[in-house]
């Protein structure tokens, strides 16, 4: 923008600056040429001027023309951003100890001999013999899951 104003307000100095001294120069260049129409009519090469008696009559005319230019500049950065990704894995051994308890009631029957001669008949009934065994098992059942029932 400030370029294109520059650029007009030269171009407007030069119209005023070529306006005013283009009556000046006519006139000296008439005074002239009437004084050096003393037999020289042709063009002089020397001071490039006009053959005699030519007017030359010059106008400008001023265009501006704004060349414009499209860039796109790119910056290319690269920003890392690191994060942790953990995966864990972690391995259970669980161990449940069983125990096997097996139970055995002994009965011991010991005999007394006694000093007397007695004739006496008995009957004695034993409580029952109870053996217990225990064993632990593992069942491993398939996974539900409680929200669909389904494994």
């Amino acid at each position: 923008m400030m370029a294109s104003v520059k650029r007009w307000c030269v171009a407007s100095v030069i119209v005023g600056a070529v306006s005013i001294c283009l009556p000046i120069s006519a006139k000296a260049q008439e005074a002239k040429e009437t004084q050096s129409t003393e037999g020289k009519e042709a063009s002089c090469a020397d001071c490039n001027r006009p053959i005699a008696n030519t007017k030359v009559n010059t106008s400008y005319k001023y265009k501006t023309v704004q060349s414009v230019k499209n860039v796109t500049q790119y910056k290319d950065v690269n920003k890392t951003r690191y994060e942790k990704l953990v995966n864990r894995v972690v391995n259970v051994t669980r161990i449940q100890p069983v125990t096997h308890v097996n139970v055995i009631t002994r009965v011991h029957n010991r005999t007394v001999v006694l000093h007397q001669t007695q004739n006496v008949a008995q009957t004695e009934t034993l409580p029952t013999q109870t053996v217990t065994t225990g064993k632990t098992i593992q069942v491993n059942h398939e996974p539900v899951h409680r929200t669909c029932n389904c494994r």
